[in-house]
């Protein structure tokens, strides 16, 4: 598939109907974000087929940033690759045809690697038993895609066609192939797994609206942190212990991201301490070590990537302890905007911005019946409310907004050097800086 943001706001369905005409798309899937097109083949899909977006699938399936490295089938020489970031696909997404697994392995690793560049810590899901991607890969194969292959918003809609026009084959098939192979080749598997869904659809058609909803709020609240107003001390301490200068090699900035919580399994008790993946960025000065030499020097934890003549990556992980997110546990919007931005306020003088909060709706995937439509939302159902916002500050300023008591869910802490040759210095000014990504729940009734 390609994929492509949405332009502006008066970007609409037919400006993207013309992009992927252009391209000789047969095939279109739009979002409010961004819109997808390929070429499906009569052969793969007939007339009537409903045929999915898998990158669109394994995006609502686990949101975030992400790399998939699948092998579709277990005789074939057929590999996938995507790339999510942000819960959207990206424009990597294509079919890799190959004898082995290495160039799939390669291609992932090499995205990897360009997401510690932009600071990015991928969550890794593949079903390759020998890769060394990462010690905490998740298992998904082609079929549980097909399995999660059910909603309405996945399915790609045929172009309307011109009088007289076929289409012209530009695309390359590589990245609609994937959906050519999942139809073509897993067709057996894909029924057999179908008739267990529907199997189990069956047996919880009846099921009551307010069991099914109990079921998808619970599956999100575990996708989800409680607020900490400590949430950022361990990470705090983590970058507080980097070295500005290492072995000659100046500081240029760190990152850490705070992963996901791991999503239990049914009856297991809920994930404990909170993630954080975090990689530095050095480069050398003129008296800067070799790199035999930095690598005899290397911190106890962190794990380097040598790139060219002067930088340096280095990446390692940080925990602080959590607890499960719990509906029953949330604020008012009314008193984050008095209580919360209150301490936001007090902050002011030392921060060089605060950002506002603006409260939005946050939807809750709904349940499906049977026959795959969306079970009537309930009374119970909580109503919930999201604001990111964002802070900038000198890093020393970080350890007086943890003891401010703020209550979010941290998301990322960035600290930048430079150094500060005759600036002006102020309580706004530091030649250590810190930016920081939040977000705060509240419950809008």
């Amino acid at each position: 598939m390609s994929w492509r943001a949405v332009a502006s706001r008066s970007s609409g369905r037919q400006d993207a109907i013309k992009i992927a005409r252009g391209g000789g798309a047969t095939h279109l899937i739009s979002t409010l974000q961004q819109f997808g097109y390929g070429l499906v083949p009569a052969s793969a899909a007939p007339e009537g087929t409903t045929v999915f977006a898998a990158a669109r699938v394994a995006a609502r399936q686990h949101g975030g940033d992400a790399i998939y490295a699948l092998k579709l089938f277990s005789d074939s020489n057929e590999y996938w690759f995507a790339v999510i970031r942000g819960g959207q696909p990206s424009s990597i997404d294509r079919i890799i045809m190959s004898d082995n697994d290495m160039e799939l392995i390669e291609a992932a690793r090499q995205e990897i690697e360009n997401g510690v560049e932009d600071n990015v810590a991928y969550t890794i899901f593949t079903n390759l038993e020998d890769h060394d991607l990462s010690d905490k890969a998740r298992s998904l194969t082609a079929a549980d895609l097909l399995l999660a292959a059910t909603g309405e918003e996945d399915v790609l809609q045929p172009l309307p066609k011109k009088s007289g026009q076929i289409p012209t084959p530009v695309i390359a098939v590589v990245g609609v192939a994937v959906l050519v192979a999942f139809g073509n080749k897993g067709s057996s598997l894909y029924k057999e797994k179908e008739r267990q869904r529907l199997a189990r659809l069956s047996q919880s058609a009846e099921e009551p609206p307010e069991q099914a909803w109990a079921r998808a709020t619970k599956a999100w609240a575990d996708a989800h942190r409680a607020a900490d107003p400590q949430g950022l001390a361990a990470v705090r301490v983590s970058l507080g212990s980097v070295p500005l200068v290492w072995g000659g090699w100046d500081l240029q900035s760190a990152t850490c991201n705070a992963a996901p919580p791991v999503v239990p399994q049914p009856g297991a008790a809920a994930q404990g301490d909170q993630r954080w993946g975090c990689a530095a960025t050095y480069t050398r000065s003129q008296v800067g070590h070799l790199n035999r030499e930095m690598k005899e020097n290397i911190p106890a934890g962190w794990t380097v990537q040598y790139r060219g003549l002067d930088t340096i990556v280095a990446s390692w992980n940080a925990s602080q302890a959590s607890q499960p997110f719990k509906y029953e546990a949330l604020r008012s919007i009314e008193t984050h905007m008095v209580e919360t931005v209150s301490r936001l306020q007090r902050l002011q003088p030392a921060f060089g911005q605060v950002g506002d909060l603006t409260f939005v709706p946050v939807e809750i995937t709904p349940p499906r019946k049977g026959d795959g439509t969306a079970v009537p939302m309930v009374p119970s159902v909580p109503q919930l409310r999201a604001a990111t916002f964002t802070l900038k500050a000198p890093l020393r300023s970080v350890d007086a907004l943890i003891d401010a008591g703020v209550e979010a869910d941290w998301q990322q802490i960035s600290m930048y050097f430079k150094r500060a040759d005759g600036e002006k210095v102020d309580l706004k000014s530091s030649a250590l800086t810190a930016d920081i990504k939040a977000v705060i729940y509240a419950n809008a009734r």
